[in-house]
């Protein structure tokens, strides 16, 4: 590797983004080639040593690229150079095996200086994988961060006014994104997706259906997930049964008060009859006092002038 100098491509950033074959290639709605044609790693160059092949299609670099990047393709490429050199080849022919070519495309178009592609929600869910394969620490972040802040932006439940979420990508299908990140997070061993995950299949609203049938997702992943929804529901059980306890003490309270006013009332009934007896023609003593009280004389000052004025009428 240190043989080797690092010649970083210029990057034109004047260029219409649209205009170039990495939006094309993640682009599939956009009219243009299917296929990308101008990526600098897509044919040979002077700058080529090494010969990456996949699924019989080849892809030139240099090892700076991925060595730079990656511990595990320093050591590989390293070793192939070598093995190269004692053959007294002038560039090292690396076979990659049960990887896919596109996922490699992504992997190299974000990597590369000549590209300046930033990582997509669709890149990020392949990409995971392979960073965590490969020991490409920041790629394996960076790609957590886009998953992460995309299921926190997607709705969890399907969107019911858009109708049901039948179409594999769908921008609504919170279900479907929720499965295929926890697929991405499991395989790529990414803790700060799975956590997310789990935390977000703890909603009783979120289907188990999917997750059961899926034979990509581990054993281990899903004894968890179980695990989390149970607790999450034994929580809001205990949390009812609290309300529920506070809500009837709340009434045994006011049933107790309800009581002792009811009783304190019948013992004054009680003592009434007592001193009074029950005969309804025994008055209360304050009610012969108050019979005893002459009624207020009122004045009326019509009726004062016409009493005053017969009087001195008369003879």
């Amino acid at each position: 590797m240190s043989g080797t100098p690092f010649i970083p491509f210029p990057q034109n950033s004047s260029a219409d983004p649209k205009s170039s074959a990495a939006y094309h290639l993640h682009h599939p709605h956009h009219r243009g080639p299917k296929e990308p044609t101008n990526l600098p790693f897509l044919k040979e160059d002077q700058f080529t040593d090494t010969i990456l092949v996949l699924e019989g299609k080849k892809l030139y670099i240099n090892r700076c690229i991925l060595g730079y990047a990656s511990p595990y393709f320093q050591r590989l490429l390293d070793s192939a150079h070598k093995a190269a050199i004692a053959e007294k080849k002038s560039k090292a022919e690396v076979k990659i095996s049960n990887k896919s070519y596109t996922d490699f495309v992504d992997l190299l178009t974000y990597l590369h200086p000549g590209t300046g592609s930033d990582v997509t929600e669709k890149m990020a869910l392949r990409l995971l994988p392979l960073a965590n394969e490969y020991e490409i620490a920041p790629l394996k972040e960076k790609c957590e961060k886009v998953l992460i802040g995309s299921l926190r932006k997607t709705p969890a439940t399907p969107n019911v006014s858009k109708g049901s979420p039948t179409f594999k990508h769908r921008k609504d299908n919170g279900p479907e994104l929720l499965l295929k990140c926890i697929k991405s997070a499991d395989a790529g061993s990414s803790k700060a997706l799975l956590e997310e995950c789990v935390r977000i299949f703890s909603y009783q609203d979120i289907p188990l259906k999917d997750l059961k049938a899926s034979t990509e997702i581990s054993d281990q992943v899903k004894a968890r997930i179980y695990e989390n929804r149970m607790e999450n529901t034994s929580s809001k059980m205990s949390k009812l049964a609290s309300e529920l306890e506070k809500e009837r003490s709340e009434k045994e309270k006011l049933r107790s008060q309800l009581t002792d006013r009811h009783v304190t009332a019948t013992k004054s009934r009680m003592s009434r009859i007592t001193r009074f007896g029950s005969d309804p023609s025994v008055e209360d003593p304050s009610d012969q006092i108050m019979a005893q009280v002459p009624p207020a004389r009122h004045h009326n000052y019509h009726s004062h002038r016409l009493s005053n004025a017969k009087a001195n009428n008369d003879p």
